[in-house]
């Protein structure tokens, strides 16, 4: 593991180019809630020195620090304070007074900005001892198509600090202020590289948001040094779009039956954080608010007995180039009567490799991908919507099925993929049903907290797929003649977790977002216990030929 030092310079409070005008609360979406106890969102991009600035005479941090001012006109809320209404009986601050009925229910999340309360964006400068080629090697995928991402931690140059969440005391530090919702740091490295790390509270941005958000900050970044016209994000700050598309009147005093019976048969999983249980390993508790009262059970007590979360995990990427997708991808629709995609294919065959890796090749029962869907296309809401419109479905099948292999005509084995990658299909049709979609945000208006509910599990059983495919995460351009060499998501050391995302063009290669995602292969990022990876990377499989 290479050794380097990484100190910081400056660290500072942003906020927009632009003072705010006028007060704002503004309840976050019925989805948005959920999320509220979800790691943060987090990415990490790599970029070349810069070669069309005079790095002598120009100010390159200030440079990037007044363009992000700048890009924050368009992103007041980040600047804000996150809450959330902490009662059962409707009562709330005076700022959330005027909110619909609905998002004055307990554990509903909502932004509060444009006051002097405002605690801006954490923006931190350092400098590293490190080089680019210490990092990452531009000929990782071909050397390393099993990259071990614990021999160079990248979440190193994550800037440190705290992140204010919705549920959690947040009282002011020392100075007086509060946590930040949002956190960039730049690290200048020893080769005139430099590295660009973003995390923000989920609740406010998924992956598809952030990137968004450095996309304009760069096209601002570049506007500015053309001397061109400044191109000013239009982001869509609309939450209450999303939850005027919920079935039935959500404000009513109790949901509707029928609705209700209709999500039951859905592929979600509903275990509920307060079901007590004597294997959990945290507090399962109902908050205090709710001591006394006979809370029937939301869903499924959680199966802890599969998952051990003392157990050590490992963490590698998988590259598959995109010769190796294509030939997932034909042994995928080998049923004229389906039509999977690529990424059905690409999660298909990961999950079937991981099954296999856990030793469940003979288990006849059943086995769980839960998959991360983006409900921007179901809803029509626009790629510009801010927020975390996300639900994780439960793609469920038998171990043995899952594990399954066949022999071909030349007598070598292959994973036997279409009939996963149908039933990843299938669960995605269902859900993604803008009728299924409404009823489930009818259900989720009347939890007792938003939060009470996961959708998704991890251990032995379950994975966790979080997809980055066509997020764009290769498309950022400051303007500095700074290619990016690699970007990386952070998502946590959990046995189960799993990140499938571009993986970085070829060398002297520019991205361009109208050519396939898989066109310079595909980065998985496998998050399982040390054991279970041993036998994933000894699994013939697992690199198609």
């Amino acid at each position: 593991m290479p050794s380097f030092e990484i100190s910081v310079t400056q660290t500072e409070r942003l906020l927009p180019m632009t003072a705010s005008t006028s007060e704002q609360a503004t309840p976050l979406s019925l989805l948005d809630a959920t999320t509220a106890n979800f790691a943060l969102t987090n990415a990490i991009w790599l970029f070349e020195r810069p070669s069309s600035i005079d790095e002598h005479n120009f100010d390159f941090l200030n440079h990037l620090r007044q363009s992000l001012r700048a890009t924050l006109d368009a992103y007041p809320q980040w600047c804000g304070r996150l809450k959330a209404v902490s009662t059962i009986d409707g009562t709330v601050d005076n700022e959330a007074k005027h909110f619909p009925p609905h998002a004055r229910r307990y554990g509903r999340v909502y932004v509060h900005y444009g006051t002097c309360q405002d605690q801006g964006v954490e923006f931190v400068t350092a400098r590293s001892s490190a080089t680019l080629d210490e990092l990452y090697s531009p000929s990782r995928p071909i050397d390393q198509p099993l990259w071990n991402r614990q021999t160079v931690p990248l979440k190193d140059f994550v800037p440190s600090t705290s992140i204010a969440r919705a549920l959690n005391p947040d009282p002011p530090n020392e100075d007086g202020l509060y946590k930040p919702l949002m956190a960039i740091q730049i690290t200048e490295l020893a080769c005139g590289g430099f590295i660009l790390a973003a995390k923000i509270t989920h609740p406010l941005a998924d992956i598809s948001a952030l990137i968004r958000f450095v996309e304009g900050w760069a096209q601002i970044s570049s506007s500015t040094l053309s001397g061109g016209p400044e191109t000013a994000p239009s982001p869509l700050f609309d939450p209450a779009r999303l939850d005027s598309l919920a079935a039935g009147d959500i404000n009513a005093d109790g949901p509707n039956s029928a609705l209700i019976e209709h999500t039951s048969s859905l592929p979600l999983h509903r275990y509920d954080w307060w079901a007590p249980s004597l294997n959990a390993p945290w507090p399962t508790d109902a908050p205090d608010v709710f001591q006394g009262e006979d809370l029937a059970p939301a869903g499924q007590v959680m199966p802890w007995s599969e998952w051990d979360v003392n157990a050590p995990v490992s963490n590698y990427i998988v590259h598959l180039s995109h010769d190796q997708v294509e030939f997932l991808y034909k042994h995928a629709t080998n049923d004229p009567s389906y039509k999977p995609s690529r990424h059905d294919a690409v999660v298909a065959h990961i999950w079937s490799c991981i099954v296999r890796a856990r030793n469940l090749s003979e288990d006849t029962g059943p086995v769980h991908c839960g998959l991360v869907l983006g409900v921007r296309p179901a809803f029509q809401l626009g790629d510009a919507f801010v927020g975390s419109p996300v639900i994780m479905m439960n793609v469920e099948m038998p171990g043995v099925e899952v594990a399954a292999t066949t022999g071909s005509r030349h007598d070598s084995e292959t994973v036997l993929l279409s009939p996963i990658a149908q039933r990843v299909r299938d669960t995605i049709r269902r859900i993604g049903e803008p009728a299924h979609l409404a009823a489930h945000l009818h259900r989720l208006a009347y939890e007792k907290s938003p939060q009470r509910v996961w959708q998704a599990f991890l251990g032995r059983r379950h994975i966790l797929v979080t997809s980055w495919a066509r997020a764009g995460i290769y498309n950022v351009d400051f303007g500095l003649g700074s290619s990016i060499r690699y970007a990386e998501g952070v998502v946590p050391d959990m046995d189960g977790n799993i990140l499938i995302k571009e993986a970085p063009p070829a060398i002297n290669a520019a991205s361009s977002s109208r050519q396939s995602w898989t066109a310079n292969g595909v980065d998985v990022s496998i998050h399982i216990c040390d054991e279970d990876m041993q036998r994933l990377l000894q699994d013939p499989l697992l690199l198609p030929k």
